[in-house]
């Protein structure tokens, strides 16, 4: 075995040892840097954050002081601007920081998509959306064409679905495009009302989870011209579609008219003849009961439980419900209007 000279092992050592001094002066450094970077960052919103009150809440005249000098005071103005448009929703405040946006801090973002870190990169592209700069929309197409991630894409998408819709609508098209439900329904939010009403006038041509998708963002959107191309679709081959826009209309919560849900209360899908039970919440009791009390007597249990509570909503329910107990000879429907009537009266 060979042996190992002292003055080869005490080489090591001092080779170790100086390794392990300059990772301790690396990370020292490392430190030092963080703590001048917070240090700088809470001075700025110590300085400034009532500068920034009152221009953008109290209308006064913007000072040049609040343009960031450094990284430091851009993740400060970060931390302000997050606050207020989370906090307050004003069209005047959003345009300023937008503006600012634009102007000052386009260039630190522009750097930024160029770094070889991920994280910084999607630091960058996640600021551009949210701060609306629409100054770094060719710098963003241009990145594009760079090699990136899966989650770098996605927020290009949700870039272009803020900036440039056409752009966007053409980008979800290509095959190799694909997303769940909840990754569309966070890009569908963001449309404007004209964009969004597209998916529904080519309805077919998507893919499912963008059609599920269209139908559940319209649901949260709740905008009253919406409800013409759901009640479109519940004639729709599909019966998950026609559950889906049932749900939507449900959501949405106007029924102009009962004509398209009837058909629905015989349907041979417990969940369709469910949804038709809560839609008929958003109607006159005096429309709707004759089919009420037919789904009171469904097969389903909440099916009859979702009719019994649509019928105790209106202001003649418990009566209706009291009527129907005397009449009945279904069982399972007496006992479930009984529960709810208990339960109602019980609650007042």
């Amino acid at each position: 075995m060979m042996k190992l000279s002292i003055s080869f092992l005490l080489a090591v050592i001092v080779v170790l040892l100086v390794i392990l001094f300059l990772f301790t002066m690396y990370l020292l450094f490392q430190r030092q840097r963080e703590i001048r970077f917070v240090k700088t960052r809470d001075t700025y919103l110590q300085n400034y954050s009532q500068h920034w009150y009152n221009y953008l809440i109290n209308d006064e005249i913007f000072s040049i002081v609040l343009v960031p000098r450094g990284r430091a005071q851009v993740a400060a103005i970060e931390m302000i601007f997050s606050s207020y448009l989370k906090n307050i929703m004003n069209v005047k405040v959003n345009h300023k920081i937008k503006e600012f946006s634009n102007l000052y801090l386009k260039k630190f973002y522009e750097k930024d998509l160029s770094s070889k870190r991920w994280s910084i990169r999607m630091n960058a592209l996640y600021r551009i959306a949210d701060l609306r700069i629409e100054e770094l929309l060719d710098t963003c197409q241009q990145f594009e064409k760079t090699k990136i991630s899966e989650e770098e894409f996605f927020q290009l998408l949700k870039i272009y679905s803020l900036f440039q819709p056409e752009l966007f609508i053409e980008k979800i098209k290509e095959p190799e495009v694909n997303y769940s439900e909840s990754e569309y329904r966070r890009l569908f939010v963001l449309l404007e009302d004209d964009v969004f009403i597209r998916l529904f006038e080519d309805f077919d041509s998507w893919t499912k989870n963008i059609q599920f998708a269209a139908i559940d963002t319209a649901a949260v959107k709740r905008n009253m011209q919406y409800i013409d191309k759901l009640k479109q679709l519940l004639t729709h081959e599909f019966p998950e579609i026609k559950i889906r826009a049932l749900k939507g209309l449900y959501e949405i919560g106007v029924i102009d008219e009962i004509d398209p849900y009837v058909p629905f209360v015989t349907s041979d899908m417990w969940e369709a003849r469910l949804m038709v039970a809560k839609i008929f919440n958003h109607a006159p009791l005096n429309y709707t009961y004759t089919y009420l009390e037919q789904l009171l007597q469904d097969e389903n249990w909440w099916v009859r439980s979702q009719a019994a509570k649509t019928i105790a909503e209106d202001r003649e329910g418990i009566v209706k419900l009291q009527q129907f107990m005397e009449s009945s000879n279904d069982q399972y429907a007496i006992e479930m209007a009984q529960e709810t009537v208990v339960r109602k009266q019980g609650n007042k």
